[in-house]
C-alpha cells in the first residue's frame, strides 16, 4: 500500500515538473519571403521555411467579406492554395509563426505579403444535344475529298433524298482516308453536330463511317483538328438516321467534318448528310461565386 502512495506522488511531482517546464516554451522562428500570386477564384501564399525552423504551425490571416478568417498550415508546408475568392476584390495575407503546448503559446511576428487579385472565373457553357439548330448549307458552299467522276456526285448529300448517294472516288484519284466533306462559309458559324443516313439500297458496309472528326480554318488554308468521335461507330443499320453531337460548338468560317475511319480505309459513301448547331446556356460562374462569398 505504502508503495503504491509512493508510486503516486512521484507521478504526481513528475507532471508538475513537466507542466512547469510547458509554460517557458521558445519563442518561435519567423518564415521568410512572404508571398501571394493569382490563382484561379483564390491565390496561393508562398513563404520560404528558415534552416532554424523552430514552431509548431503557422496562421495564415486574410480578410473576407469583412471577417478575419485564419487557416493553419504545418511547420513542413511552404504553400497555401486559398479558394473562395472573388475578382471584385484584392487580398493580402498575414503569416505567423505559433510554438503552442497544452499549457503555453508563444507567437513570431506578424509578416504581410503583397496584395493580389484573383483570376476571374470564366463562364461555363452547357451545351444541349437534344436541342438542335439545323443549318442551311447547299451544294454550292461544299466539297469532297475525294469525289467519284462516274457516280455519286457531293450535290446528293444535301439535297433531302436519302435515297441519292456521295461516293468518294473508287475508279481513279482514290486516296487513303481520311476523306471529309468540307464547308466554306462566309462569315463565322458554329456548328456542334451532325446527322446522316447511310447508303440506301446497298449492302456494302464497307464505305459506311465508323469514325468521325473535325477540323476548322479561318482562310480554307490551314486547319486545325479539334475533335474526334469514338471509334467503332454502328454501320449495320441504314433504315435509320444516325447523329454525332461534337463536345461543344466549334465557330469557324470554314469546317471539314472528316471520315477517318471506315470499313475500307480508301473510299466512302453517304446518303444524306445535315449539320447542326447545339442549343446552349452560359452560366457567370464568377457571379456564382460571388453570391457564396457575400453569404459568407
Amino acid at each position: 500500500m505504502r508503495k503504491i502512495l509512493y508510486t503516486a506522488i512521484v507521478a504526481l511531482l513528475l507532471i508538475g515538473c513537466d507542466d512547469s517546464n510547458d509554460s517557458n516554451i521558445a519563442e518561435p522562428t519567423d518564415v521568410v519571403s512572404v508571398s501571394a500570386e493569382s490563382r484561379l477564384g483564390g491565390a496561393l501564399v508562398k513563404w520560404d521555411i528558415p534552416e532554424d525552423a523552430d514552431y509548431t504551425y503557422l496562421e495564415i490571416g486574410y480578410v473576407k467579406n469583412g471577417k478575419q478568417v485564419i487557416e493553419h498550415a504545418s511547420k513542413f508546408t511552404d504553400t497555401l492554395l486559398v479558394e473562395g475568392l472573388i475578382n471584385k476584390e484584392d487580398f493580402s495575407f498575414t503569416i505567423k509563426s505559433v510554438n503552442e503546448t497544452p499549457n503555453a503559446r508563444t507567437e513570431g511576428a506578424i509578416l504581410t505579403s503583397n496584395s493580389v487579385t484573383p483570376i476571374r472565373r470564366l463562364p461555363d457553357i452547357t451545351y444541349y444535344p437534344e436541342e438542335l439548330e439545323k443549318l442551311s448549307i447547299t451544294s454550292d458552299m461544299i466539297d469532297t475529298y475525294t469525289q467519284e467522276n462516274s457516280e455519286g456526285p457531293k450535290a446528293n448529300l444535301v439535297d433531302g433524298d436519302i435515297n441519292t448517294y456521295w461516293h468518294s472516288a473508287w475508279s481513279s484519284g482514290v486516296a487513303p482516308l481520311p476523306h471529309w466533306i468540307e464547308i466554306n462559309n462566309t462569315e463565322v458559324s458554329n456548328l456542334g453536330a451532325i446527322k446522316y443516313w447511310l447508303r440506301q439500297n446497298n449492302g456494302d458496309k464497307g464505305g459506311r463511317p465508323t469514325q468521325w472528326g473535325l477540323e476548322t480554318s479561318e482562310d480554307g488554308v490551314t486547319w486545325e483538328r479539334v475533335w474526334e468521335s469514338d471509334d467503332n461507330l454502328s454501320v449495320s443499320d441504314s433504315s435509320i438516321e444516325h447523329s454525332v453531337t461534337f463536345d461543344k460548338n466549334y465557330s469557324a468560317t470554314n469546317f471539314r467534318v472528316l471520315i477517318l475511319k471506315d470499313g475500307s480505309g480508301t473510299y466512302a459513301h453517304l446518303g444524306e448528310i445535315s449539320f447542326y448547331k447545339m442549343d446552349s446556356r452560359i452560366v457567370d460562374k464568377e457571379l456564382e461565386a460571388e453570391e457564396v462569398y457575400y453569404s459568407f
